[in-house]
């Protein structure tokens, strides 16, 4: 089952005449001249492509108004689908958690059998991982050759602007192995492999910094994307349990938005996906100062708006200039 969190986005300016799309050749000379509009979609995902489709679709629709099973490459039907969507909506989609095709796996064939033995583990385990798309890694190999298993793919978080262009492109980095002792074995690894590199790219959101779901509990790659690339809102489609959910979720959210002074824009998966897979849902969109400016409830499907105001954020910059203070504290704790 493949996970896909959205975000869809347009600009509204001050001046309600100049109420409009933002195209992306124009995003650096305008981000500066209003607050921008921007929605999370939160939807339950099921083992159907055109099902979640069409309520990505739905959404799209929705926000204008007021997972995919199979790995396959960037420029595949599927994501040729969300490029017309967008399009067609003059809305910025961002899609986290598409299953990319990758390169084949070593022999060329199913999952090592080391894997398959290692793949047995209980719906509740996998329940208390942060990722509920682990279920897949924690439920066991096939034990016949299974054709979608002969490479291994990337999870990645993508930006299409409203003219459908895609933007940016991340590969997700911090994959979710764990190995419990006397207990089950959850590795994203087996089939995933890490993305190497850090991804910020202009939106009608200014500098947008795109991660994954577990990366959220990196502080260090969101102060790097921050302080060092210059994001000014970070994007994290996420899938979390309704375990780690429920204890983690708006406090990583709200941490990682004051400490970076950023706004965290989390999309998430909500709902019961199957009968071993359920995701806690409650998506949100937290300002630079920790303030939860709107945020959806467990389960249902929909998308909340708010306003982004770019200006707040460079307020809440210079009255605590942690971006300066970070720099001469190095001198003192990076040798």
């Amino acid at each position: 089952m493949q996970v896909i969190s959205r975000v869809l986005c347009r600009t509204t300016f001050k001046n309600p005449i100049h109420r409009a799309s933002l195209h992306s050749q124009s995003v650096r000379g305008m981000q500066a001249m209003g607050s921008v509009r921007i929605a999370v979609g939160q939807v339950t995902s099921k083992n159907d492509k055109q099902h979640n489709y069409n309520i990505c679709k739905q959404l799209c629709e929705e926000a204008q108004a007021k997972s995919l099973m199979a790995a396959e490459p960037l420029n595949g039907p599927t994501m040729q689908k969300y490029q017309d969507l967008a399009r067609q909506h003059r809305l910025w989609l961002s899609l986290g958690g598409f299953q990319e095709q990758g390169p084949p796996l070593p022999h060329g064939g199913d999952l090592p059998a080391e894997r398959q033995a290692q793949s047995t583990s209980s719906s509740s385990a996998a329940q208390s991982s942060d990722d509920t798309s682990q279920d897949l890694a924690a439920a066991g190999a096939p034990s016949q050759p299974n054709p979608a298993l002969t490479r291994r793919l990337y999870n990645a978080h993508v930006v299409l602007s409203d003219t459908g262009a895609l933007v940016a492109h991340y590969r997700k980095i911090h994959l979710f192995d764990v190995d419990v002792p006397n207990g089950p074995v959850l590795l994203e690894s087996r089939t995933t492999l890490p993305g190497d590199k850090l991804v910020v790219c202009d939106s009608p959101v200014g500098r947008l910094a795109l991660t994954v779901c577990y990366d959220l509990r990196f502080p260090e790659m969101w102060q790097r994307l921050a302080f060092d690339m210059g994001a000014q809102a970070v994007a994290v489609p996420s899938a979390f349990t309704k375990t780690t959910g429920e204890a983690h979720w708006e406090l990583l959210c709200r941490a990682r938005a004051v400490e970076c002074q950023a706004f965290v824009i989390a999309a998430a998966q909500a709902g019961k996906h199957s009968e071993k897979r359920e995701s806690f849902g409650h998506s949100l969109i937290v300002d630079p100062w920790g303030a939860v400016l709107t945020k959806l409830d467990g389960s249902e499907t929909g998308v909340a708006v708010a306003d982004l105001d770019l200006e707040r954020l460079e307020a809440v910059r210079q009255k605590m200039p942690i971006v300066h203070h970070r720099q001469k504290g190095h001198r003192a704790y990076l040798t």
